[in-house]
C-alpha cells in the first residue's frame, strides 16, 4: 500500500488536490486586516502587562534592598545627653566593694573565702544583712588545663 506506483493511492491524492483548489478562495481584505489588528492588540496587551509586572517587581526589589529609616542624629552636646526614650525598668547593680584580701590568690588556689566582698553599706552607715552562705556569690579560680 505504501508503494508510490500504486495507482489507486495516487488517484485519491489527485482527487483531493483538485477538490481543494476548486473550493479554495481568498479572504476579503477587510477580514485579513481585522485579524492583523486583533493580533497586534493582543501583542500590545501582553507587552504592557509584562512591562507592568517587571516595574512592580523592580520597585519591590529596590524597596527591600533599601536601608530602613535612619534614627534622627542628635547634635553633639557637652556633657552628652542620653537620647529621649523610656527609662530602664531595672537599676544596674552597684559595683562590688573592696575585697577583704587585696592580693589575688595564687594560680593553683581554689579558695573563695578570701574573695568575698564586704556587704554594701546603707545611707545610715549600717551594713545590709548578708545572704546565707549557700546563696552568696563567690568567685573560684581554677588552673588552666595543661596541654
Amino acid at each position: 500500500m505504501n508503494d508510490p506506483t500504486d495507482p489507486s493511492l495516487r488517484a485519491l491524492f489527485r482527487a483531493a488536490a483538485d477538490h481543494g483548489s476548486r473550493e479554495a478562495t481568498t479572504l476579503p481584505v477587510a477580514q485579513v486586516v481585522e485579524r492583523g489588528r486583533r493580533a497586534h492588540r493582543r501583542r500590545l496587551a501582553l507587552a504592557t502587562v509584562t512591562a507592568g509586572v517587571v516595574a512592580v517587581l523592580g520597585v519591590a526589589t529596590a524597596a527591600s534592598l533599601a536601608p530602613g529609616p535612619a534614627d534622627p542624629v542628635l547634635p553633639a552636646t557637652s556633657p552628652s545627653v542620653p537620647p529621649p526614650g523610656p527609662s530602664p525598668t531595672h537599676r544596674p547593680e552597684p559595683l562590688p566593694q573592696e575585697t577583704e584580701n587585696s592580693t589575688p590568690p595564687g594560680p593553683g588556689s581554689a579558695t573563695t573565702e578570701s574573695l568575698r566582698t564586704r556587704p554594701p553599706t546603707t545611707s545610715g552607715g549600717t551594713t545590709a544583712p548578708m545572704p546565707p552562705p549557700e546563696t552568696a556569690t563567690t568567685m573560684a579560680t581554677t588552673t588552666p588545663p595543661r596541654g
